[in-house]
């Protein structure tokens, strides 16, 4: 009995052993599974570039040396039909919050933000860059914070609304570079912990104003450009059919009636003109440098097949030039530190390729960017280009949808993620767009648009998507039709009954753009003799 006892002892424990060794692997599989899921999903980034223009990139038709976004683009799709509020500040309310403008911004405070969704469910969240919103990011569900508060920056010595966490930030040495000190602090947070999936919105203040880089980036493009902005423009718009940006039939707009023509120009004003191209060029191969960094960086990590990258433009280029005397005055340059040049209407006519007007415009160089997603581990077909119409206020829909996110209460946006993974995608509902004197509203068959207050231009979209002519005077009823549409939508967003162009007059930044005849005369500024060698032209071919 006793032999049969220990032998049935034995028989349960090797049965108790069996049956916790199943446990022990079922609560296994368990974790294990647990982990595979939160390992499935996917790292979010948002890369975004501060007034660059819509052609910029190799990839959109552009001279500048981007290797990286080139390489983004053919590993993921472009988005040569992604639209912005053409303001950055709006632009980035209606991206984080997913509502129009002008609802974005009076509700931005009490709005959930794409940065608090992920990080209440569970992704690790970091900010590097410029915020240029209320508040602070880090009260807005970001876990760190690197990068300034306010719009804008000296790029080389900081401003004081830097903040490293919730600290001034004042360690600017002298090597220090606004595009240089972002990668690296992008670079460390996405090396960070490995147990969550992570949210990086890395904001660049390049190539916004002020004109800065480093010397020997500006040597690499100084004289290229004194050609003139209408050969670059003309250069980049063959360079877009060969790409199949733009159709093969397509013509560029008339040159802006507030343009004078390059040759018109003196040598002293092409000089300067060719420098100021030059220090902005610099500025875009700088900030592709760095995102190359971080992209190497994830490779290097395993993160890059299960990382979503979408890269955008705040808004389209800066039209402005309104402190060149007192930039002259003082003998600074565009590229000196302590500057503060802007691009000029030149330039930006040029780097809106092939679109019509620039940043504030409601027309399609103030609000296209040229957007690229890139997601290899969910890529389908892989170098496309879509044209399908998108929208800043779709990202948040579909970064959540990429996470698996339901999200909360109505959304002006819709998700665009079937575009990223390869499939067919189309928006379902009208876009609209406002800032100062500037409107518009976009379906797939026509723009109907205004700038500088100067009454509705009608566009067929769907074959003049360069808006060149204008067939507001053919078709009243489109006009009326879209007009009370849009009304009804700028009433619904902003409480108020009839729409009033809002005041430009006194604004320092502030000039009318139109193009035919509205804007204001632009009047290149000329380089001064004595300054002349600062940045010289190099004699080599």
């Amino acid at each position: 009995m006793r032999t049969l006892w220990v032998g049935d002892r034995l028989h349960r424990m090797f049965a108790l052993h069996h049956y916790l060794a199943r446990g022990f692997v079922t609560v296994a599989v368990f974790f294990l599974s647990t982990a595979g899921a939160l390992a499935a999903q996917p790292n979010l980034i948002i890369i975004l570039a501060d007034d660059m223009g819509y052609s910029d990139p190799g990839c959109f038709g552009g001279e500048i040396a981007t290797p990286t976004l080139d390489r983004l683009a053919k590993d993921g799709v472009r988005l040569t039909r992604f639209h912005n509020a053409g303001m950055c500040v709006v632009s980035r309310a209606s991206m984080l919050t997913g509502k129009w403008w002008p609802r974005a911004l009076p509700e931005f405070a009490k709005t959930r933000l794409l940065s608090e969704h992920l990080h209440a469910a569970g992704y690790r969240t970091g900010l590097v860059g410029k915020w240029h919103l209320d508040g602070h990011p880090m009260d807005r569900g970001f876990d760190s914070f690197f990068g300034f508060l306010a719009g804008f920056s000296d790029h080389f010595t900081g401003a004081p609304s830097y903040r490293d966490g919730r600290e001034t930030f004042t360690k600017f040495g002298a090597d220090y570079y606004s595009s240089d000190a972002f990668t690296d602090r992008a670079i460390a947070f996405v090396k960070g912990d490995a147990a969550k999936p992570f949210f990086l919105y890395l904001s660049y203040q390049a190539p916004h104003n002020p004109l800065q880089a480093p010397a020997a980036e500006i040597a690499k493009y100084r004289g290229k450009y004194l050609s003139g902005w209408q050969a670059v423009r003309e250069a980049r718009f063959r360079r877009q059919k060969e790409i199949g940006i733009v159709a093969d039939d397509a013509t560029l707009p008339e040159a802006p009636k507030n343009l004078p023509a390059w040759d018109s120009l003196t040598d002293a004003q092409r000089d300067l003109e060719d420098l100021r191209m030059a220090v902005y060029a610099a500025m875009v191969e700088r900030m592709d440098a760095g995102i190359g960094r971080l992209v190497e960086a994830l490779r290097q990590s395993g993160k890059a097949d299960n990382t979503l990258i979408l890269f955008m433009s705040d808004n389209g280029p800066d039209s402005f030039s309104v402190v060149d005397a007192a930039m002259l005055k003082k003998d600074i340059l565009p590229g000196d530190r302590g500057s503060n040049w802007q691009l000029g209407t030149g330039w930006a006519y040029a780097n809106a390729t092939p679109w019509r007007l620039y940043k504030i415009s409601q027309h399609a160089g103030g609000i296209t960017s040229g957007g690229i997603a890139c997601w290899p581990g969910a890529a389908g077909k892989v170098g496309r280009i879509e044209t399908s119409r998108v929208h800043m206020v779709d990202v948040l829909p579909t970064f959540l949808e990429a996470a698996g996110i339901a999200p909360q209460g109505a959304q002006a946006g819709e998700s665009f993620l079937p575009l990223v993974k390869g499939g067919a995608w189309k928006r379902k509902s009208p876009l609209f767009f406002q800032y100062m004197d500037n409107r518009a509203i976009r379906t797939d068959e026509w723009t109907l648009g205004e700038v500088d207050g100067a009454g509705w231009e009608l566009f067929r979209a769907n074959t003049d998507p360069l808006e060149i002519t204008n067939v507001a005077a053919k078709n009243p009823e489109v006009v009326a039709t879209l007009d009370a549409q849009w009304l009804a939508w700028w009433r619904g967003e902003s409480g108020k009954r009839d729409y009033k162009p809002e005041s430009t007059k006194g604004s320092p930044h502030y000039k009318p753009q139109g193009d035919r005849g509205s804007g204001a005369i632009y009047v290149p500024s000329a380089m001064p003799s004595a300054l002349s060698n600062r940045y010289p032209i190099s004699k080599s071919p």
